[in-house]
């Protein structure tokens, strides 16, 4: 699968969850008065045209990641990207996407691992805006800047 493929897919798994949080938020809102409103942002992003997806495929997607969980690679550069996963994704796509154009040459070489920004993780980290953490100690929040000094990164690991 490919980074482009990788990102529509992580985007309408998270439409699909959206989506599904929604209908929960509105079948348990009292007498109908607290209404959670579908694509509130008004963009027609992802969260809009979300296909629905069957707790089969959920828990298929959730055994995978706790298999990688468990297989961690001490020869790969752990790479964290922060972002608000409660705010909609058109919030936080451009962001991604840079991001992801900046790992893909190394991607051989690197574990990511994308997180929510209002995590407690990342209020431990005080982090506040979306950022990319690089094995757990450098911080970005350009893709420029990560970009420039991957490959410096890579070689101070050992990995090329």
């Amino acid at each position: 699968m490919q980074g482009s493929e990788l990102r529509t897919r992580v985007q309408r798994i998270l439409a699909v969850v959206k989506k599904k949080y929604v209908k929960k938020m509105n079948e348990k809102s009292i007498n109908n008065e607290i209404k959670v409103v579908k694509d509130s942002c008004g963009c027609g992003c992802a969260c809009s045209g979300a296909e629905e997806s069957t707790d089969e495929e959920f828990s298929k997607l959730k055994k995978l990641e706790n298999s990688n969980e468990k297989n961690k690679d001490s020869s790969k550069l752990y790479i964290d990207i922060y972002v608000p996963m409660d705010a909609c994704a058109c919030e936080w796509s451009q962001f991604m996407n840079l991001m992801f154009s900046a790992i893909t040459p190394y991607i051989k070489y690197i574990k990511h691992e994308t997180k929510s920004l209002n995590s407690d993780e990342a209020r431990q980290m005080n982090l506040f805006t979306k950022c990319v953490i690089v094995d757990g100690k450098k911080k970005y929040t350009t893709s420029a800047a990560l970009k420039r000094d991957l490959p410096r990164l890579l070689e101070e690991k050992g990995l090329m």
